[in-house]
């Protein structure tokens, strides 16, 4: 309905006589806390802006590459003259509704001028950056192990800015890595990895994070899982110095053997064991090869099946996996014919093409992972709008064929609603994570999936609840 004139003016002249009441303060930025580690919780408020004034917020950093990260919301006062934005709901910016997180998860790759000129939207964004540099999967040690700093500016805009040009500004500090996290790097044989050890007196938990299609290390997720008191290794088995350069003929035993050593070197028996996507589907096979040296498993995005692996200097296809000195029997696959997503232009999804052979296989065929040998509990995690597989289905196949095998153990799903591949990888900034260049060599313009939103959120739920589920069965206890 709209309002009248007289209406529109009452209005008006209400929040000026507000207003005029609160002159006396400055406007005042409040972030707390003052220094953060980016995978903990940060509070946003404003106090002592005009009642019922609109306040726009902004929130700005500069990555190590130059680029400036920007985010924006746009509010009202209450008649306190307060904002809260974990009460309080942005009408207007980089995100809208109620979210505290969203100042810091939505900002695009933009300055504040050139948010404006986008409309805000990443739509009107041309910028190939889906992360801040120290943000992204691959990032170096260097780029994370200084902090990070976000500048927040508040500002009266709408009606009563010309009558009250009140601003305020803060700052926060973001910490990746704790500094009293130890880096080290292994290479043992052919074993080859990085451990991020956690501070303080242990024991502690310990942990073993394998990887997915990319290879290499995930040294983002072992440094966030150290910086909460649980010692990790980023285990490499190939695209590494030192291993394979493509995920061809694994060896499982050779997990065996870095998963006896690490554990022993802490002077533990058993370790949590995670991975994701195809390390999600690898994690599956170590623990169900060798279950005795799983304290806790936490397979994320998965698979329930054995898919192939690729050569990338040929781009044939072959066994990815072997036990024993023999191949596993895999199911072959081909990105010949991706779906069109609707995500942005020129861009496909994968999904699809798995749906069949993780679906219809009997629980006797012997491309399926044989879960019920595992002796651990396990936390599956995935999203239903996994658009690189349908991790969502794959992780209910797998809590099938336990509760048929009466596995004895904990089994819970986490799928998240409206989240895509990505549901596994903490970060600070998350706003364009539905998007990837490359995921697979030779296949651009892949498709992640999930809204930014449900992304954020199940990023920010997966991992506390990762660091929960590998303390509460910590490696210590047998």
């Amino acid at each position: 309905m709209k309002l009248g004139k007289t209406t529109r003016d009452a209005a008006l002249a209400f929040a000026l006589l507000l207003s005029s009441a609160s002159a006396h303060a400055d406007m005042a930025l409040h972030v707390t806390p003052k220094s953060r580690l980016f995978t903990d919780p940060a509070y946003v408020t404003v106090s002592a802006a005009p009642p019922g004034a609109e306040i726009t917020i902004e929130a700005t950093l500069t990555d190590r590459g130059g680029q400036a990260w920007t985010s924006r919301g746009v509010f009202y006062a209450d008649l306190s003259g307060e904002v809260d934005l974990s009460r309080d709901a942005s009408v207007f910016g980089t995100y809208k509704g109620i979210d505290g997180e969203a100042i810091f998860w939505s900002m695009q790759p933009a300055t504040s001028a050139q948010l404006s000129a986008a409309g805000n939207t990443m739509d009107n964004i041309d910028s190939p950056r889906r992360y801040p540099d120290f943000d992204a999967f691959n990032a170096s040690y260097d780029l994370r192990k200084a902090p990070v700093e976000v500048t927040l500016n508040a500002q009266v805009t709408g009606i009563l800015a010309d009558s009250d040009k009140q601003a305020a500004t803060a700052r926060q500090v973001v910490v990746l890595v704790d500094e009293a996290v130890q880096r080290v790097v292994v290479s043992e044989g052919d074993m080859r990895g990085v451990i991020y050890e956690a501070p303080g007196m242990g024991p502690h938990p310990l942990a073993v994070v394998v990887t997915g299609s990319t290879g290499g290390i995930n040294e983002l997720k072992a440094m966030s899982l150290a910086n909460e008191g649980i010692t990790t290794f980023a285990l490499a088995h190939f695209n590494y110095p030192g291993r394979p350069t493509s995920l061809m003929s694994i060896s499982l035993e050779y997990f065996q053997n870095a998963l006896a050593w690490f554990a022993g070197r802490y002077d533990q028996t058993r370790v949590a064991l995670l991975g994701d996507s195809r390390g999600g589907e690898g994690v599956l096979l170590i623990a169900s090869s060798f279950p005795d040296q799983v304290s806790a498993l936490i397979p994320g995005v998965p698979s329930n099946m054995v898919y192939a692996g690729v050569d990338i200097s040929t781009m044939e296809h072959g066994p990815a996996w072997s036990l024993n000195g023999e191949p596993l029997p895999y199911f072959d696959w081909k990105f010949t014919d991706l779906t069109p997503s609707h995500l942005w232009p020129g861009s496909g999804e994968a999904r699809h093409i798995y749906l069949e052979t993780m679906l219809t296989p009997g629980l006797d065929d012997p491309r399926w992972i044989q879960v019920e040998n595992i002796k651990s509990p396990i936390l599956l995690i995935s999203g239903d709008a996994d658009a690189v597989w349908p991790s969502d289905i794959a992780s209910e196949r797998v809590v099938a064929r336990l509760q048929a095998k009466g596995f004895e153990y904990p089994v819970k799903h986490l799928e998240y609603r409206g989240a895509g591949h990505l549901v596994i990888m903490p970060a600070l900034v998350k706003s364009r994570g539905e998007f990837a260049e490359v995921v697979v060599p030779g296949v651009p313009g892949l498709t992640i999936g999930g809204a930014p939103a449900r992304n954020a959120h199940a990023q920010t739920d997966a991992f506390r609840k990762t660091v929960d589920f590998i303390k509460h069965h910590e490696s210590a206890e047998d």
